[in-house]
């Protein structure tokens, strides 16, 4: 974890996930640095984030940003760590993981109802974590990192990213979304497993903390309701209001902002005019400012095009040009 090689591949990595404007040049000296600082007191390298609210889906959210040096530490943590966390992840969660992402969490579960409408997928429930990161247990958290980790020094890096802040765990951190998954882990295998053989859910997609679980009856997924609502609220958590259990024939299911069933896939539109507003301005005046805005959407410009909408396909290479 503190070899400076390691440390050096952690830069390497920071700048890969990074705009390129924002990048630093990996330095060999500042690597040995941080190894130093890492092996005398990791906690002292990660330090506090400064924290910056944002406007996200409709309202703010706070992040906590850690220093260069804190990041740097962290990759090289995961960078060792990272595979033996996300062996006890289930398959089905989508969120921040390598080869996975939203657009294959929508691809599957388009997949999925399509071919069993009238079966599998007869009845759908749609929940959501309320406040899910500021509500993340601590001690929780660590109880799971401690059954797969038994080293004390390994378990008193974690200990010091996940209480670097002071509620919950930190949204801004490398690893956070990682960690979450673990967090909420157990939940997929109680739904997965209740009730009876035959009466048990059919198949659960899970982004972060949205989630969408697939049944042939409804009652199976009333339980599954009552039952996630009783783990969650053990470990500090809620389910928000919004909840729905509806049939998929005649609702479509909302995963990752996409609308399924009943027929090819679209973007909510709310997410479609927010696009459209942005292409609307680039057009009118085309400035920098606007095109690094709209490249943060890159992937609802693409699953646009992927629906083959002839306002934007027609238009496509002369935006891009």
């Amino acid at each position: 974890m503190i070899d400076i090689e390691n440390v050096f591949e952690a830069m390497l990595d920071y700048n890969r996930n990074r705009p390129k404007r924002r990048r630093r040049r990996p330095c060999y000296v500042k690597a040995v640095e941080i190894a130093e600082r890492m092996a005398a007191d990791f906690a002292e390298v990660i330090g506090r984030p400064r924290t910056k609210t944002i406007f996200e889906a409709g309202k703010l959210r706070e992040l906590e940003i850690p220093s260069y040096d804190s990041c740097i530490a962290q990759l090289a943590l995961w960078r060792v760590c990272g595979k033996y966390v996300e062996r006890r992840v289930h398959d089905q969660s989508f969120s921040s993981r390598r080869g996975k992402g939203g657009h294959l969490a929508a691809k599957k579960c388009e997949k999925f109802v399509r071919t069993h409408i009238g079966d599998l997928a007869k009845y759908h429930l749609y929940f959501d974590v309320r406040k899910f990161y500021a509500h993340i247990d601590k001690r929780i958290m660590m109880d799971r990192i401690a059954t797969i980790f038994k080293d004390p020094k390994v378990l008193d890096a974690f200990r010091a990213v996940v209480y670097s802040t002071p509620h919950g765990l930190p949204i801004g951190y490398p690893f956070s979304h990682a960690l979450a998954n673990l967090y909420l882990a157990p939940l997929y295998y109680l739904l997965l497993s209740s009730g009876r053989r035959q009466y048990r859910v059919s198949r659960i997609f899970v982004y972060m903390d949205n989630w969408i679980v697939f049944s042939r009856y409804k009652k199976v997924l009333h339980t599954a309701r009552v039952e996630a609502e009783r783990w969650l609220s053990g470990v500090g958590c809620g389910i928000k209001g919004d909840w729905q259990i509806a049939p998929t024939a005649s609702r479509r299911v909302k995963i990752c902002g996409f609308a399924l069933g009943g027929g090819r896939a679209h973007l909510y539109r709310r997410i479609w005019r927010r696009i459209m507003r942005n292409v609307d301005a680039i057009r009118r005046c085309p400035t920098q400012s606007l095109y690094r805005s709209l490249m943060s959407r890159l992937g609802w410009l693409k699953a646009i095009h992927m629906e083959h909408n002839a306002v934007f396909a027609a238009e496509r290479k002369a935006l891009w040009r």
